[in-house]
């Protein structure tokens, strides 16, 4: 009697191996014969002795990589296509990053000899952004300097007997010093200036000043628009809104804002008069960063100082009087 062993059953009832079929020396037929595995899906594998199905992943004749990316999506580029990011994407990247002017070099695309605008504006300042009809910040300092003159000679005419009076006490001392930095020539000079009489004399004179200088900018600003000083630069102030005619009011605050510092300056004892002088250079200053070249007190009083001749212009394109 032949003896057969435990694995003759299993053997005489599996069928031999057709060509291009699998076999139990396959591993997957191995894993499904074995006890306590479930039998794999019929598809899940691919059979054996049929060709791969073309990879969704590559391209036709593509290699296949060591590893696989994610699926791809709906609507996106597959792996390994560069037209679209190499070309498509960072082109147009580079397209719109030219356009901003993000990185560009000032003259880059200019023709030679050709400015960037760039340049010119930060080259131009203020200058280039102000009407050409606004008075330049020279005209009007000449102008200023026209009136004071004209204001310290008036006032000096009324003040003239205790100003030459309190001259020839000076005079005196430097005829009889010829070293006025002496000590005897220096408490000279300081009792001529702590003389009670000599105190008044200067302190009404000064206020004088200062009152003529008020009735002067406001009664001239109201009636004519500029005093003569503007007047003989041929400028005019007018109000910042419609370049009309300035009222009493306007003027009077205009005036009183201008005299502020100055009168704070000369009149007040030092250091008390630090503040007036910081006051009346912000109030000049002010006119070289302002757009509209309007100092401290144009800016109260709502005016403008501009060219009359602007004026003329405008008044003849329109038929009227400039007033």
């Amino acid at each position: 009697m032949t003896q057969q062993d435990d694995t003759g059953p299993v053997a005489a009832a599996q069928p031999a191996a057709a060509p291009g079929q699998s076999s139990l020396s396959d591993p997957r037929a191995a894993d499904q014969l074995s006890p306590g595995r479930p039998p794999e899906p019929a598809g899940a594998g691919t059979p054996v002795g049929q060709p791969a199905p073309p990879s969704p992943y590559l391209g036709a004749g593509e290699s296949v990589p060591q590893a696989y990316p994610a699926p791809p999506q709906p609507g996106q580029p597959r792996y390994g296509s560069p037209s679209v990011y190499g070309q498509r994407s960072f082109g147009s990247a580079r397209q719109a990053f030219g356009q901003s002017g993000y990185g560009r070099q000032p003259g880059y695309g200019q023709q030679p000899g050709q400015a960037d605008p760039r340049l010119r504006s930060a080259r131009g300042g203020l200058s280039s952004r102000r009407d050409p009809a606004l008075a330049a910040p020279w005209e009007r300092l000449i102008a200023s300097m026209l009136d004071w003159i004209i204001i310290f000679g008036l006032s000096v005419l009324a003040f003239l007997s205790p100003l030459l009076r309190i001259l020839h006490s000076y005079q005196a001392i430097a005829v009889q010093n010829t070293d006025l930095n002496s000590p005897q020539a220096q408490a000279a000079l300081n009792a001529i200036a702590r003389n009670p009489a000599n105190e008044r004399a200067l302190l009404f004179w000064f206020l004088t000043m200062f009152g003529i200088a008020l009735v002067y900018y406001w009664a001239q600003q109201a009636l004519w628009g500029a005093t003569l000083g503007k007047r003989a630069l041929g400028l005019r102030v007018v109000t910042a809104a419609d370049s009309s005619r300035i009222g009493v009011r306007a003027a009077g605050i205009r005036s009183v804002a201008f005299l502020v510092g100055p009168a704070a300056c000369m009149l007040l004892p030092a250091p008390l008069n630090i503040p007036g002088g910081i006051l009346w250079l912000a109030d000049t200053g002010l006119s070289l960063l302002d757009s509209r070249a309007q100092c401290l007190h144009d800016k109260l009083a709502g005016t403008i100082v501009i060219r009359q001749r602007r004026l003329d212009q405008q008044a003849g394109s329109a038929g009227r009087s400039p007033w």
